[in-house]
């Protein structure tokens, strides 16, 4: 004999409704902020956008992947998680495409100007890199799972239990 199902009790996350606006604004608002940080100098600037591009690319497919596989996130804390988590793995993976861009770029435009820069020298830039980017990372994740998401609402009112939930005393 089959029972009944187990209750939903914290629905998943929904997209904001229309998704192909509300989208793109938080990605704007996430990746946007950090850029007018440095409205002066343009070279911290396309970092910081290069680096938060690749890392809201790493966390959208993370979440697609979730999503596909049927485990939807139930907070905006899961969401904010996969954000910093594919910001810890560029930050990690910095210092490789920092030593492979000043080997290349830099040895074409002066002539053996990066010969003598390490990777040694590049994965000492790695706590740097961490300490400067998580804060940024983890605001640029709360401003996303705010402005993308929203809760999501229960099937039915029968599988609403918030009118059962007693104060502690």
């Amino acid at each position: 004999m089959r029972s009944p199902p187990i209750p939903q009790r914290i629905p998943p996350l929904t997209w904001r409704k229309p998704a192909f606006l509300w989208t793109p604004l938080a990605l704007a608002l996430a990746i946007g902020w950090p850029a007018a940080l440095f409205y002066d100098d343009r070279g911290p600037q396309r970092l910081a956008i290069a680096a938060l591009l690749i890392i809201f690319a790493i966390a959208l497919v993370s979440l697609g992947a979730s999503w596909a596989l049927g485990r939807a996130p139930r907070s905006r804390r899961i969401v904010v998680l996969q954000v910093v988590s594919a910001g810890v793995v560029t930050a990690l993976l910095a210092p490789f495409v920092l030593t492979w861009a000043l080997a290349t770029v830099a040895n074409y435009e002066t002539e053996g100007a990066a010969e003598h820069f390490t990777l040694a020298m590049s994965l000492a830039t790695t706590p740097l890199v961490l300490m400067l980017g998580l804060p940024v990372i983890l605001i640029s994740g709360i401003l996303f799972a705010w402005t993308a998401l929203k809760r999501g609402i229960p099937k039915n009112e029968a599988e609403d239990y918030r009118h059962q939930v007693q104060p502690f005393r």
